[in-house]
């Protein structure tokens, strides 16, 4: 799915919004999580899962061209990690209502 997707989608089932609005509400919520990842927090969205900004030390590597080594310094990467909901959705054929049945009986125990 593309953002334009995704504000054209809400646009349409929020019809008391006018287009404009969606796009500027969309626009605004992708930013915040831009910005909380650039200060290193963790975004957690229930059933859809987080993300975390992950660094990894510096080390040593070798450059496949010439084989000398090199230093390479730290890196930051963004790592998602999927939320039991979404993952049983992804992982089963079956119809959406079986699928929150067996989710409801996982959270029973809780």
């Amino acid at each position: 799915m593309k953002r334009s997707t995704l504000i054209d989608d809400l646009a349409i089932k929020y019809k008391y919004l006018n287009h404009a609005d969606v796009e500027r509400t969309v626009e605004l919520v992708f930013k915040h999580l831009g910005n909380a990842l650039v200060q290193g927090q963790r975004i957690e969205i229930r059933n859809v899962g987080t993300w975390a900004v992950k660094t990894r030390q510096p080390r040593i590597a070798r450059n496949p061209k010439t084989g000398e080594k090199v230093q390479v310094g730290i890196k930051k990467s963004v790592a998602f990690r999927m939320a039991k909901y979404l993952k049983i959705r992804i992982n089963s054929n079956t119809p959406e209502e079986e699928v929150n049945q067996k989710i409801e009986k996982m959270y029973q125990g809780k």
